[in-house]
């Protein structure tokens, strides 16, 4: 006996599975040797039970995650990140335009040091330059 050679073995299946099964290989561009080592492949790699054949389909899994996901982010948006953002934008117009009347040297100068200087208003620039200046 030679010690690559392969040995061949049979698998009996009722005639109407095999008329599939062959159609399901025409389909697929493959033997049926090669079908069925491709599904066993499937099997083992996806764990999907084959005695369950209406499992779901993993794509359309795949699709409903994708789309709880996309909602949930969203709907993250829609309670967190536009609030966030319109408080941020407001708080930038304060510190730019009334806050440097009413707040300390101190505070000014910290909330200057904090703020991007594309944040800034040329108004608010002014006032925190001034106060580092003095303090220097």
């Amino acid at each position: 006996m030679e010690p690559n050679k392969e040995k061949d073995k049979q698998v009996l299946i009722s005639v109407d599975l095999f008329s599939d099964f062959e159609r399901m290989a025409e389909s697929y561009g493959l033997t049926k040797k090669g079908l069925l080592e491709a599904m066993i492949l499937y099997f083992k790699a996806t764990k999907a039970d084959p005695r369950n054949p209406k499992t779901d389909n993993p794509t359309d899994a795949i699709k409903a995650l994708d789309k709880r996901l996309v909602s949930f982010i969203r709907q993250q948006e829609n309670d967190l990140l536009r609030p966030i953002n319109d408080d941020i934008k407001l708080l930038i117009q304060l510190v730019s335009q009334e806050l440097p009347k009413t707040l300390r040297q101190g505070q000014i100068k910290t909330i200057g040091g904090a703020l991007k200087p594309e944040f800034q208003t040329d108004r608010f620039r002014t006032v925190y330059e001034e106060l580092i200046k003095k303090s220097n």
